[in-house]
């Protein structure tokens, strides 16, 4: 895909997403003038983002003056838990240059973006039906979650009781305190030994 094509889809799909918030136009407000420019190792052309008048334009080649990152798209994704930015940046996944809190204030805008779903789906469908199917998506998602978290919890104890791939508490404890004792043990033959050399000497 052509990166004009990729940028004017990134686009439309950002400002869409925004124009579906009316709360998201005061954290963008304090973006305006100010861009961020995104190298990524996945893709081989910069991805800069420019806020004017409360609207992102994408462009494939400016770099820009305020915040330059270069990273990869899994490091991108960890941007907004400032706890890791040390270690990112340490590992050389991430390298920030200009001012970070441009950075962390794009990546907040995506934290904070909050779409009424019910809404849209409302003035497009009517009101029963998006509440009918908001309620559907709902019960469907907490069945997922229970599922996902039973699925886990019994592979776990497969791992676990039945391939006994996994080790438990007592199992490591004992295992510590074996080596504990095997340790005493080379240490006290170290001592005998050492000490019979002196005698040969």
């Amino acid at each position: 895909m052509p990166k004009q094509m990729l940028t004017a889809i990134i686009e439309i799909i950002i400002n869409k997403a925004l124009s579906l918030d009316s709360n998201i136009s005061e954290p963008l407000s304090k973006l305006n003038g100010k861009n961020l420019t995104l190298i990524i190792s996945e893709l081989d052309f910069p991805i800069t983002l420019n806020v004017e008048l409360n609207t992102i334009s994408v462009l494939a080649s400016h770099l820009s003056d305020d915040c330059v990152i270069h990273s990869n798209f899994a490091s991108l994704a960890k941007l907004k838990q400032t706890e890791l930015l040390t270690s990112l940046i340490r590992s050389g996944d991430l390298d920030i240059v200009g001012d970070l809190k441009i950075a962390q204030q794009f990546a907040g805008l995506a934290e904070q973006l909050n779409i009424d779903w019910e809404k849209q789906l409302a003035d497009r469908i009517g009101d029963i039906p998006a509440f009918k199917l908001n309620s559907l998506g709902a019960k469907l998602l907490k069945k997922l979650n229970f599922a996902k978290a039973q699925i886990s919890q019994d592979a776990g104890e497969y791992l676990l009781h039945e391939k006994r791939l996994l080790v438990t508490d007592t199992e490591l404890r004992v295992f510590n305190s074996s080596v504990d004792k095997t340790k005493l043990e080379l240490d006290k033959l170290q001592s005998k030994l050492d000490s019979l050399a002196q005698r040969i000497k």
